[in-house]
């Protein structure tokens, strides 16, 4: 009688034998958990654009207008950016990181709201000040959320589709254990914390325009936040306290909007 090998246990040393073991993603692991995750940020983007539409309804002005007054706002907003990465890209790269130069676009940036707003009470004298501030703000943040809208469906095409940028950008994230849902998440946070900066600070200048410093100081603490963050390894960002700054900061602004409101 010949002797039957005996089973293998949990500990055998079969090399294919896996179970038990974790093991990173694959870069076709990676793609599409990316891909995935992209289409669902690509859907709850615009839908965070009508929940906000949906949201300022009962405080409509006598006119629609001031929402156009708004995007014009965010397209003025997004075309200064557009002007500041050109100029850095034609001179020096290294201006990109330069705490100074984002403090000089914030407050260019305030000042457009400000300039907004004042544009909006000449308009409408007739409507609450805190109501065109609000739709003034919203239109701004419709720009904000559309173009992040754009970005991701951009981002999503570009890893879905084999070539040198998806292989390079996926490589990089296995190189640096970043994960896709990470990724996702921590830009979703971005995003809102754009639009909800964008209102509450509208209503804050509208309230007052000596608050446009306030609102400054915000905006660069915002900055900041990335600047450090991008200083950091890519797979320490996400737990970083950093990384919800964004989000922290269009919170408290929002709030000390709702407070100033409250408080008239």
């Amino acid at each position: 009688m010949t002797d039957t090998p005996a089973a293998a246990g949990p500990h055998c040393d079969d090399p294919h034998d896996h179970s038990g073991h974790d093991h990173p993603p694959t870069g076709a692991d990676l793609v599409r958990d990316l891909v995935k995750g992209l289409s669902i940020q690509a859907l709850l983007i615009p839908a965070l654009g009508v929940v906000l539409l949906l949201a300022i309804l009962p405080f409509a002005p006598l006119t629609p207008v001031p929402l156009l007054l708004g995007i014009a706002l965010g397209a003025v907003q997004l075309l200064s950016l557009v002007a500041t990465s050109l100029f850095v890209a034609r001179t020096r790269k290294q201006l990109a990181v330069n705490p100074g130069l984002l403090a000089v676009r914030s407050i260019v940036e305030e000042l457009l709201r400000v300039a907004a707003v004042l544009m909006a009470l000449l308009l409408w004298p007739a409507d609450l000040r805190t109501h065109l501030g609000i739709w003034v703000g919203a239109g701004c943040a419709l720009v904000w959320l559309a173009l992040a809208t754009a970005q991701t469906v951009t981002t999503r095409r570009r890893i879905a589709r084999p070539g040198e940028w998806s292989e390079e950008a996926i490589s990089t994230m296995l190189a640096h254990r970043v994960g896709a849902r990470s990724t996702v998440v921590m830009r979703l946070l971005d995003v809102t914390g754009t639009a909800l900066f964008q209102v509450g600070a509208t209503v804050l200048v509208i309230l007052s325009p000596i608050l446009v410093a306030g609102t400054a100081v915000l905006s660069i603490g915002v900055g900041l936040s990335t600047l450090v963050l991008h200083r950091r390894a890519p797979a320490e960002r996400s737990r970083s306290p950093w990384a919800y700054a964004p989000i922290a900061l269009g919170l408290l602004t929002l709030a000390l909007a709702v407070f100033g409101v409250l408080a008239l």
